[in-house]
């Protein structure tokens, strides 16, 4: 009597939507904002975001300059390498309000101000 529930069990489950497998949901990145570190600095400056909602903050090192080969986020505890010439993205849910990062030795300075 076993068998015939687990196949019985097997048929409607293999019935409905999607079968018995559960796909894991797509993450949602956001809105990607681009940031080029060069002799000149974080370019651009600042970005607005909407506050609440996932963005990818998207850093690109153009200059051997020592002063950029890192971005921190204070306020989120978040801290990357940026190696020259390759994209290096930092994706977070911004509450409202102006969240600032630097480079690693604290003089580059930019914001991501979410509304």
């Amino acid at each position: 009597m076993k068998h015939a529930w687990a196949s019985g069990f097997l048929l409607i489950a293999a019935a409905l939507p999607g079968g018995c497998k559960r796909e894991p949901a797509a993450a949602s990145t956001g809105p990607r904002v681009a940031i080029t570190v060069s002799d000149r600095g974080f370019q651009p400056t600042s970005a607005d975001v909407q506050a609440g909602h996932p963005v990818t903050v998207v850093f690109t090192r153009t200059s051997d300059n020592e002063c950029g080969t890192q971005v921190i986020f204070p306020t989120l505890n978040i801290r990357r390498d940026l190696p020259l010439n390759q994209p290096v993205e930092v994706t977070f849910t911004p509450t409202a309000g102006t969240i600032t990062f630097t480079c690693g030795m604290n003089m580059l300075r930019g914001s991501i101000v979410a509304r």
